[in-house]
């Protein structure tokens, strides 16, 4: 029987280099975006023959989450891995200068969200255990001056992830966050070119990450090299230093 992985947030490019490692693992793919907009999926299912089923689901919204991973679990006859990886920047603002609405979006979809997700996985996959992989992020280490909002969200996951592996360890599951550096990505197209050749020169491997270097990392921790893993940070960040 073919695994089955779900992956949030499937619709970036981190997220479908994900999907992608995972379908040339042979997992099955559920793959969840907030607007229903991922365009990769037939091509995966061509080149590796997989079942692969998208669901529109806004991970802030507790109501959609349940019904989503109900269809999910519904769907697929067995559903073994759970990738949190749909997240929200922030623009960079002093924190004097952040509104209502971005305090409660970043915290709703990066940190809420997740565990939402977590909560709704554990529920159907408890009699058998399963993996969750967090996709956390580089800020959660060091803080980042300007984007302090972002930076509380993901290191409450942080917290929320050593917690769950903690409390399920008995129950055969395994939950480790995965925190990327810069990464090459959509997202970090605001930064200039002088701004990335800053961050390579404060990392030592020397270039941005991407996003298949996530996806290897994500990978490792699901697979059976994972099952002696659990409550783990993995930074996925070139060693990067801060200055």
């Amino acid at each position: 029987m073919k695994k089955t992985v779900i992956i949030t947030g499937a619709s970036g490019d981190i997220g479908k280099a994900i999907a992608e490692k995972f379908a040339l693992l042979g997992y099955n793919l559920a793959l969840c975006s907030n607007l229903n907009n991922v365009e990769y999926d037939d091509d995966l299912k061509e080149k590796y023959k997989l079942d692969i089923k998208n669901y529109k689901m806004d991970i802030s919204d507790y109501g959609q989450v349940r019904e989503v991973f109900n269809k999910i679990f519904s769907d697929f006859d067995s559903v073994d891995v759970l990738v949190a990886n749909a997240g929200i920047s922030e623009k960079r603002k002093l924190i004097i200068d952040v509104t209502d609405e971005e305090i409660d979006d970043l915290v709703d979809v990066n940190l809420k969200g997740s565990i939402a997700c977590c909560r709704e996985f554990v529920k159907h996959a408890m009699d058998r255990g399963g993996k969750i992989v967090l996709i956390g992020s580089f800020v959660a280490n060091y803080g980042c001056a300007c984007e302090s909002v972002y930076s509380a969200s993901k290191a409450g996951l942080v917290g929320f992830c050593k917690a769950l592996a903690n409390e399920l360890g008995n129950f055969n599951f395994n939950v480790n966050i995965v925190n990327p550096g810069f990464i090459d990505t959509k997202m970090n197209n605001n930064l200039s070119s002088a701004e990335k050749e800053d961050i390579e020169d404060m990392t030592p491997l020397m270039r941005l990450g991407q996003a298949r270097d996530v996806a290897e990392a994500v990978a490792f921790l699901s697979e059976d090299s994972g099952n002696f893993i659990t409550g783990q940070l993995l930074n996925v960040d070139g060693g990067y230093i801060p200055l």
